[in-house]
């Protein structure tokens, strides 16, 4: 006498039914939380993003004064020695410096992980360049207190020669002060491309997470 194989085709289907649903269930949980991890990610980065873009912006206000100064500080000497005279060196001794502060939380925090490497080359690439103009800004500071502010009482042959050459000596003041403007001038650039670039896509990804 043969056994009924229906209880055991039922069983079987019902076992894969099972098995179906916890697989779908756990499949269906892991996918959620990957979903909320990516979505996480994604509103942190525009919150790195979003102060990332005021610090730049400050910054760049402040640049764009000192490019103002500097350009119009270069024009004035040469016009001036175009015109033949021979224009007063003032000290270059105001003490500036801006902290990064939210640079170096990002730095500090892991928050680089979250931009794509071309953000970061870029966003890079600007505080490099205004670390390099600080350092001009501090050399030409240096050189004006130990080379140029001890001298002043000495006269104008004490910075220019009879043909109203500017000594060797003094070489690195123009050129210090031309080499900052265009530090400045490209920071500012930097700046404001970041602003525009970055800012619009923390807005975006803001939106999104909406």
């Amino acid at each position: 006498m043969s056994s009924d194989p229906r209880p055991r085709r039922e069983f079987a289907v019902r076992l894969a039914f099972e098995l179906v649903v916890v697989f779908v269930g756990v499949y269906a949980a892991f996918a959620l939380s990957e979903w909320e991890a990516r979505r996480e990610a994604e509103e942190r980065r525009a919150q790195i993003q979003q102060a990332l873009v005021q610090e730049i912006r400050d910054i760049v206000r402040n640049v764009r004064n000192a490019t103002e100064w500097a350009s119009h500080a270069v024009a004035a000497y040469d016009s001036a020695f175009a015109a033949g005279q021979t224009p007063a060196l003032v000290p270059l001794i105001e003490p500036i410096r801006v902290q990064p502060h939210m640079w170096q939380a990002t730095l500090e925090s892991g928050g680089l992980d979250l931009l794509d490497v071309r953000t970061i080359y870029q966003i890079s690439e600007f505080y490099n360049g205004l670390n390099a103009g600080f350092e001009q800004l501090a050399q030409l500071r240096g050189l004006s207190e130990s080379v140029l502010i001890p001298n002043l009482g000495n006269g104008t042959s004490e910075f220019y020669d009879g043909a109203g050459r500017l000594r060797p000596k003094y070489n690195w003041y123009f050129a210090g002060l031309q080499n900052l403007l265009s530090l400045a001038e490209g920071i500012t650039a930097r700046g404001d491309f970041l602003v525009r670039e970055l800012g619009g896509e923390a807005e975006d990804a803001a939106r999104t997470g909406q």
